[in-house]
């Protein structure tokens, strides 16, 4: 206890994780572990305390998924414990009390909304200090006349579809046993939902149930373009009883789906450093209360680690994420599976036969899509191309899909450096590559499957982590030597310094292998045990 040791339960600190509020609970008579978030006097909120050592507990608020996927609604809330079947306010040190001011926080939306929350000092009525959080969602007074435009755009687009979407659903009614799989940012079909599609021809699942697929680059067509695919698109969901995306799917924004109709994350990545969806909440995250992610009935990532990651990426409670694995690691360290791809890529590409390979597969820069890129310059072409030609190696670089600009790859170093950014599968490359560089991406997860070294490329770490933000530190969680030059990635290739051991803990901590597939596990508890409720 600090400054009030006759009490039984105080709180004795409270400070911010990103989009956690956590607050530190000590006592001797916290016997029942649980706090209750209150607004009105009526409990919105049971907390369950995570324990930190004797007589010290943890209670983590999400604000952006306080329950059931949803951010809190405007209004005053308070704490409190259960005590002889009465609820009682939680007490705050006076420490605390000095801090509260300076806890306020802003999180912006397209620089005309902001979610703000604030704390403020309470006084109880014995006199006891305690605090309230209020939560507001702001909205400038006088939008621009573009922004008001383009809101009631969207809002109509939304109100339009929904019509179109319960019609559809309507005349769909029987939806049973017919499964979507589908993607609006990947054509053709590939990845975890390429590796799910071949489960289930080869436990001939499709026998029974009608498979469709939709797989189109949605969010590089035109609006009238977009309308036309969207018509389609509500057609085809509307008759579904699962649907199963690998991405971000924008549609499911515009439409409520159908009881009948279960909506399946199977995300695409492993983890890697980026933040995406409401881990960057206040800077350029999803709409606080509308965004496709909430959607989601289930969310299937790599391993139980990664529950909490997700949980917080798309706005949804940790029993939605289920961590049955990624499909495509399936038969990922199957030998015949990589001697067959191997060969085949040395068959397609003589040049890479008998040669050691760095793959260069680093993120985008820029705020998305349209407007992503690289700056090649940061490549030291002359320096890598000599490193190649003394130890043999080929460099193969591998841009994100995101960037369509090519590098300029001068002639005289075409015999050792080879652009592959339009090679589809990745992870077809990762088999015969013998060092991966990159700098945020997820790649990592795959290729640390192979206890093969890693570089990160971190030129601009310090920049990249304040402007795109990141899941976790860096430089505490790279699984392997981090440069800053590309002078450093040269040194560190010669001298052999990829600093190994770092692999290996983030394989424990991040990389759940099972017995059973990934594939078979969401067959078996998602598609034949699934049910629907209306």
């Amino acid at each position: 206890m600090t400054d009030n040791e006759n009490e039984d339960v105080i709180i004795t600190d409270i400070f911010w994780d990103r989009i956690y509020l956590n607050i530190i609970i000590e006592g001797k008579k916290l016997n029942n572990k649980t706090i209750y978030l209150f607004s009105n006097d009526i409990v919105i909120k049971e907390i369950t305390l995570e324990y930190v050592e004797e007589n010290k507990y943890k209670a983590i608020i999400n604000i952006t998924n306080i329950k059931n996927g949803k951010m809190l609604d405007n209004g005053v809330y308070s704490f409190k414990i259960l005590e002889k079947d009465e609820y009682i306010d939680l007490e705050i040190s006076n420490q605390v009390g000095y801090k509260l001011e300076y806890l306020d926080r802003i999180y912006r939306y397209k620089n005309y909304y902001a979610y703000t929350v604030s704390l403020k000092v309470r006084v109880l009525k014995n006199e006891k200090l305690s605090f309230s959080l209020k939560s507001t969602f702001m909205i400038v007074n006088k939008l621009p006349l573009k922004i008001k435009f383009k809101k009631r755009l969207i809002k109509c687009a939304k109100s339009l579809f929904n019509v179109i979407y319960r019609i559809f659903n309507y005349i769909h009614y029987n939806k049973k046993n017919k499964i979507l799989l589908m993607s609006e940012t990947r054509s053709p079909i590939s990845g975890n939902l390429k590796a799910l599609q071949e489960r289930i021809h080869e436990r001939k699942i499709d026998k029974e149930y009608k498979i469709t697929y939709f797989f189109e680059k949605t969010l590089e067509l035109s609006y009238v373009q977009l309308l036309i695919k969207w018509i389609k698109l509500a057609w085809l969901i509307s008759k579904q009883e699962k649907v199963f995306i690998d991405d971000y799917s924008p549609i499911f924004a515009y439409i409520n789906l159908s009881s009948k109709t279960k909506l399946i994350q199977v995300w695409h990545a492993g983890v890697g450093f980026k933040s995406v969806g409401y881990a960057r909440f206040g800077f350029t995250g999803p709409e606080p209360y509308t965004s496709c992610h909430r959607k989601y009935d289930y969310a299937i990532v790599g391993s139980k680690a990664l529950i909490p990651v997700y949980s917080e990426v798309f706005g949804i409670d940790k029993e939605k994420i289920l961590p049955y694995g990624l499909p495509r690691l399936d038969n990922y360290l199957d030998e015949h599976k990589i001697n067959t791809v191997v060969n085949n890529i040395y068959s397609s590409y003589p040049i890479l036969k008998d040669k050691k390979v760095i793959l260069f597969a680093p993120t985008f820069r820029g705020k998305g899509q349209k407007q992503a890129y690289y700056p090649f310059e940061k490549i030291d072409l002359e320096g890598i191309f000599r490193l190649c030609e003394q130890k043999n190696y080929i460099f193969l670089i591998k841009m994100h899909p995101f960037v369509k600009e090519k590098v300029q790859i001068p002639e005289k170093y075409s015999s050792r450096i080879i652009d592959f950014s339009s090679y589809k599968d990745i992870n077809d490359l990762l088999y015969l590559t013998d060092i991966l560089i990159t700098d945020y991406s997820s790649n990592i997860y795959d290729f640390s499957l192979l206890n093969k070294p890693i570089l990160f490329y971190a030129f601009d770490l310090e920049k990249y982590e304040l402007i795109n933000r990141v899941h976790r530190p860096i430089k505490e969680y790279a699984p392997g030597k981090i440069c800053y030059t590309f002078e450093e990635i040269i040194k560190a290739i010669n001298e052999n310094d990829f600093e190994m051991e770092k692999l290996q803990k983030y394989k424990e901590e991040n990389v759940n292998i099972q017995e059973k597939k990934a594939s078979d596990l969401i067959i078996d508890n998602l598609i034949l045990k699934g049910e629907n409720n209306d």
